[in-house]
């Protein structure tokens, strides 16, 4: 399994996004299962808003088709406060609800463009 960060997803859908063409490159090499939580569906809609409720519908669609949905619960989001103390706020805490995500789904790995996950020990950054 591998985490599928924001960041990547964005790249990889917008083609105008500077990171497109690494994007492909990238998915082209992930074979596994791909996983994302709840925020990152939210992110990832929040970035076509304007684009139309239809575009939007479509693009909600084909994410729960391509990936697993983790959908956060209570202790997940405390479990990301946890971490996000822990890194004394150096890390936002949408990036600590992926990381409680990848703990509680023992996922090590993450495709992202988003810097901060280099910071996480025990992690393999995919980039």
């Amino acid at each position: 399994m591998i985490f599928v960060d924001t960041t990547f997803l964005i790249a990889l859908l917008i083609k105008t996004d500077p990171l497109h063409e690494k994007a492909l490159e990238i998915s082209e090499t992930i074979h596994e299962r791909k996983v994302i939580n709840n925020t990152v569906l939210n992110e990832t809609l929040n970035a076509f808003t304007g684009k139309g409720g239809k575009v939007g519908k479509e693009l909600y669609q084909v994410i729960l088709e391509m990936f697993d949905v983790k959908y956060l619960d209570e202790g997940d989001y405390e479990d990301a406060i946890n971490i996000y103390l822990n890194f004394n706020s150096s890390i936002n805490y949408s990036d600590c609800t992926i990381l409680s995500t990848m703990i509680k789904s023992k996922i090590n790995r993450i495709v992202t463009f988003d810097s901060d996950f280099n910071k996480i020990k025990g992690i393999t950054v995919i980039n």
